[in-house]
């Protein structure tokens, strides 16, 4: 007999893409779904909208809430699953009609309380799958997914992308008003299991808003990257001091990350911050031009910007959304 799976999607301003999100989880192939949608104090149709998906299905459950942000909604509904399993979709986000039957699969097969699929990009009518190599499929230890996630190169590490264990799901929480709440989740996640199964299979569609590359404004609150990298780096560090050098140009890609939002402000020289970031490229450039585990583009990120600040604020503004999409 199949387990009851629970998907839990947050809803705050997503009447244009609601019903694909919820469309694509109610054709699952594996039909044993808890659908909960957490209305978190949506001021557009959304809610309507969600109210009239779950009038046609009875496995879609809506909860109505006060704004608490994408972490609080996601904590309410793991609070109100009833699942043997738990995943994650974003509501501007949809997946493929296999991934929960496949995930749940590798679970099973290989005893683990996690896998995570591979995720296709899409910007415009632009489709960009993360590579993890043909037929790519492993269960590899938490030290060894913990390599991978700094480095970037096998795994995606989003929640939305994994099935997980309920009784885990319930021991972990999500970061009330922090940014990049996923980093902080997997940081939590790692240290609480011993393996996970990674597939290359691309079921899970992350839909990039096009005004969200176009008009995004720098927030203090992107500093939280900097915060749960660092932290990250510490605990490598302290565990596994073999993956310092992949930890410390993972923190370098949250530092440029965070410095590249603020660059495309008017004022960024006057940022709070800023001169803190700044200084930590000139006094890291030599590090990171040395490092092996560097690549080569983000070397001269580094040295362009040290050297021709303009030159560089041109041109990433020029180039963002391909660079977003690895193009």
């Amino acid at each position: 007999m199949s387990e009851l799976i629970s998907i839990i999607v947050p809803v705050y301003k997503v009447e244009k893409y609601l019903e694909r999100c919820v469309n694509s989880i109610l054709e699952q192939s594996y039909t044993e779904l808890e659908i909960i949608l957490v209305n978190d104090g949506s001021l557009d149709n959304s809610a309507i909208i969600a109210q009239e998906l779950a009038t046609k299905d009875d496995r879609i459950v809506l909860y109505h809430k006060e704004n608490g942000g994408l972490s609080d909604a996601r904590n309410y509904g793991v609070s109100k699953a009833k699942g043997a399993y738990i995943g994650f979709v974003d509501s501007d986000d949809y997946i493929h009609e296999d991934m929960y039957k496949n995930l749940y699969e590798l679970i099973k097969s290989e005893d683990t309380q996690v896998a995570e699929s591979n995720v296709v990009r899409i910007y415009g009518n632009q489709e960009r799958p993360h590579y993890l190599g043909k037929d790519y499929r492993k269960t590899i230890s938490s030290k060894e997914y913990l390599r991978e996630y700094l480095t970037m190169e096998k795994v995606y590490g989003s929640v939305w992308c994994k099935l997980i264990d309920a009784n885990l799901a319930k021991e972990l929480t999500f970061p009330k008003g922090k940014y990049y709440e996923d980093i902080y989740y997997n940081y939590d996640l790692v240290q609480k299991v011993d393996k996970i199964s990674i597939t290359s299979e691309p079921y899970y569609y992350y839909y990039i808003r096009e005004n969200s590359i176009t008009t995004e404004k720098y927030s203090p609150k992107q500093l939280d990257l900097i915060e749960i990298v660092e932290k990250l780096d510490m605990y490598v560090g302290e565990n596994y001091p073999e993956y310092k050098e992949e930890s410390f140009i993972r923190l370098v890609y949250a530092y440029l990350s965070t410095f590249n939002h603020m660059i495309v402000e008017d004022n960024y020289e006057s940022i709070e911050s800023f001169d803190k970031i700044y200084n930590f490229f000139k006094t890291n450039k030599s590090k990171i031009w040395s490092s092996n585990k560097a690549e080569k583009a983000l070397k001269l990120s580094v040295l362009l910007l040290s050297i021709n600040l303009s030159l560089y604020k041109f041109l990433f503004k020029k180039y963002k959304a391909r660079r977003i999409l690895n193009l």
